[in-house]
């Protein structure tokens, strides 16, 4: 991770480079020998000679903002200053930061052009010395390869270095992301699911017990022993609807799923039936087919839907009419149809499938991959007829 303040900005290295150069030049020019000007025929140092050296030195300063500008600026200062033929000093050394500097700033296409084609430049300017002078070799020459050659590569590997750590930041940042979405998406479907399944609990019990307590109420002058069976049946729907609420929010606080009670399967759907009949609503239950076991999650969903549909024959059937549930096992699938004789629903088709339980009975059926088909029935009525595939067997 890359600590703010932990190292100095590049515009202060860059400055102290510039200064540290300028100084060292100076301080080269003010003390060379006069007795070695004269022996190697340099020409005597003026404010020219001065110039010069500072025109190497001081532009490094801004060698990361304007790498071009001050490359061209020092090889042109460069050049002159060697065809004057002063004494050399450490403003030499500008060079060497200046294509470090057009390596690893610009962009590998331009710093090719410009990096090479500088390169050449200088290098031809050294061979053309020849011609005026007999100091030139294939030793000055190759100094020169190297001198400018090699701090334009090293710039290049820190370029390249330095994009490959951007890239690897970069997908490490996407990648924090998309853990971020995923966990997001996590945490809004369990959300999804933790209300189906808090819609499915309460929907279902709170009906049956409103049925048995309204049942009560009519009976309770004139027939004790139905209003007790009304209140029982009432009172069994509420530790039903708790026992389920206190699983699910077991499941909830506990990564522990084994202290949890176990998950409804269509093993209880007999329950279902009976607490649909005491409730008001004759239903039977018919079971087609060789059985054979589920998948937890198809088991659950099975029941779910179930409920739901049984939950809604409650609600809107009206008070005279009767349903049936039917199982059915075959090859590969599992078919669950609930239908009843009554009018609710149907008789309203604006409603027919707008309702969260239904919407939610969609939604499981889709997570499994099956299909499901909720509408009146042709004689009257009201059918949900679901298609779940079953591959786990």
């Amino acid at each position: 991770m890359r600590m703010s303040g932990s190292s100095p900005k590049p515009w202060i290295i860059d400055t102290a480079l510039a200064a540290f150069l300028s100084v060292g030049a100076l301080v080269d020019l003010s003390t060379f020998p006069q007795r070695l000007t004269d022996a190697a025929g340099f020409r005597p140092v003026d404010p020219v000679a001065v110039a010069l050296a500072l025109a190497q030195t001081l532009p490094l300063a801004f060698r990361r903002r304007f790498p071009t500008t001050v490359l061209l600026a020092i090889s042109a200062a460069f050049v002159v200053d060697r065809s004057f033929g002063y004494p050399s000093t450490l403003a030499v050394f500008g060079l060497m930061f200046a294509f470090h500097a057009i390596g690893s700033e610009l962009p590998r296409p331009k710093a090719q052009v410009v990096g090479w084609a500088t390169i050449t430049f200088l290098v031809l300017f050294t061979v053309s010395g020849a011609l005026f002078t007999e100091s030139v070799s294939v030793g000055t020459v190759l100094v020169m390869v190297v001198f400018t050659g090699f701090p334009f590569l090293l710039g290049r590997e820190v370029h390249d270095r330095r994009a490959e750590s951007a890239h690897l930041e970069a997908q490490a940042i996407a990648m924090e992301l998309q853990r971020d979405v995923e966990a997001q998406r996590a945490v809004r479907e369990e959300r999804e699911r933790i209300a189906r399944e808090l819609h499915d609990i309460v929907a279902h019990e709170m009906t049956v017990m409103t049925l048995q307590t309204s049942a009560a109420k009519r009976l309770v002058d004139r027939d004790p022993d139905r209003t007790r069976q009304a209140l029982d049946a009432a009172e069994h729907a509420g530790h039903e609807g708790l026992t389920e609420m206190r699983r699910l929010l077991g499941l909830l606080r506990s990564d522990d799923g084994a202290s949890l009670a176990p998950q409804p399967g269509v093993d209880r759907i007999p329950d279902l039936v009976q607490q649909t009949t005491e409730a008001g609503r004759t239903t039977t239950y018919q079971v087609e087919g060789r059985p054979f076991p589920l998948p937890p999650g198809i088991d659950l969903n099975a029941y779910r839907i179930v409920q739901e549909a049984l939950t809604n024959v409650l609600r809107h059937a009206g008070p005279d009419a009767s349903a049936r549930v039917v199982l059915r096992y075959e090859a590969d699938h599992l078919g669950v149809v609930v239908e009843d004789d009554g009018h609710g629903l149907a008789a309203d088709p604006a409603r027919i499938g707008s309702g969260h339980g239904l919407i939610g009975m969609r939604e499981r059926l889709a997570m499994l991959g099956g299909r499901i088909d909720a509408g009146p029935r042709p004689g009257g009525g009201y059918r949900v007829r679901a298609r779940i595939p079953v591959t786990a067997r």
